[in-house]
Order: structure tokens, then C-alpha cells, then sequence
């Protein structure tokens, strides 16, 4: 049997699609979801909630799980969204495992002409805070912000630095724990500590 989605597809939605917003305003802050979302078992409510605000039947999102699983079924029944197992052309990729992380520019920056066609990476990790890990600089950030995020590699994030460079062109991110989240978009510069 198909574990629900949402309570309301569209209130639920809503709210989540109004956290984000804000989380890309403030980069680096730690906020929720601002609901409760049960997903299948390799996907945290976190971004369980925001994959099902964000696409739709239109999308190509690709995920590092395999298609016939209970996780890709839920995002496809839910969403309509359909599974691409080439990361240049989703519009959303999911990381489930971040042992398994592959260099952003695989994915779509977009273009100086067409920024919006660039892929959002939801990534995520073994857990966030705020201590000094990441000193976060750029758009949206007044002093200085700090955030760790656990299980992510050093050459991640430059290779994050690398892809990023071509503005407005890039690659947005969230990094999830559980109904938790932060977003660095493609304007946030990080400086590893």
C-alpha cells in the first residue's frame, strides 16, 4: 500500500514552499519544514516535504537510488515527477546518502541567458548545527555565520566554490536532517574553517 503524502496537498505545500523561501533569503539558518511528513524509509521528512512542494509532472529529478524502490514510487505518485538517471538534465537531484556525493558540476548550472534551468541539489546529512565547520558569506547574510553540516566532505565544497563561479549560473542546495533544513544558493561563498 502507497504511504500518504501530505494532509492537505495544498496548505501543506504552501508552508513548506514558505520556509524555503525564507531559508534562501537567510542563508546558512537552520529552520523546519513547519510540518510533520511520514516518508518511505531512506528519505527524511525534511526532504520528503520539500520534494513533494517542489515537483511536479512537468520535472526530471534524479535521485541516488535505484528506480523500482518504495522511496521513487512514493515521489512519482505523490509529484508525477519523473525519474532521470542522467544528472545533467534534472531540474532536482536527491542525495539520500551523502557517502555517495558526486561533484555538483555533474549536474546543471544553467546558463548566463537561462539561470533558472539549473538543478536544486537536495542533500541529506548525519546532522547540522551551528557551530564553526563553514563560515558563510554573501546575499542574505549580515555578520558572520557559521553552520556545520555533518557527513559532507571538504571536496565537496570545493567543488560546490567551483561550479558556482560563473553567476548567475549555479547550483542551489539544501542539506536536510531529518524535518530540518538549511540552503545555501549559488550566491553563498564558503570558506571551510
Amino acid at each position: 500500500m502507497m504511504q500518504k503524502g501530505f494532509d492537505s496537498e495544498v496548505f501543506d505545500s504552501q508552508a513548506v514552499f514558505r520556509h524555503l523561501l525564507l531559508a534562501m533569503a537567510c542563508p546558512g539558518t537552520i529552520t523546519t519544514t513547519g510540518i510533520r511528513l511520514s516518508c518511505p524509509e531512506r528519505i527524511q521528512s525534511g526532504a520528503g516535504a520539500l520534494l513533494l512542494t517542489l515537483l511536479d509532472f512537468e520535472t526530471l529529478f534524479w535521485a541516488d537510488l535505484e528506480l523500482d524502490t518504495a522511496e521513487i514510487r512514493w515521489l512519482h505518485f505523490h509529484s508525477g515527477a519523473r525519474l532521470t538517471h542522467a544528472p545533467s538534465e534534472c531540474g532536482f537531484g536527491l542525495f539520500t546518502d551523502c557517502d555517495k556525493l558526486m561533484d555538483p558540476a555533474r549536474f546543471n548550472p544553467g546558463t548566463v541567458e537561462s539561470p533558472d534551468l539549473s538543478t536544486t541539489l537536495i542533500i541529506q546529512t548525519r546532522g547540522m548545527d551551528e557551530s564553526r565547520q563553514l563560515r558563510l558569506t554573501g546575499p542574505g547574510i549580515e555578520k558572520d555565520t557559521f553552520i556545520h553540516i555533518a557527513g559532507i566532505p571538504r571536496d565537496f565544497w570545493e567543488n560546490r566554490t567551483s561550479v558556482n563561479q560563473a553567476y548567475p549560473a549555479g547550483i542551489d542546495m539544501v542539506f536536510v536532517h531529518n524535518h530540518r533544513f538549511t540552503a545555501l544558493p549559488r550566491t553563498t561563498k564558503i570558506e571551510v574553517c
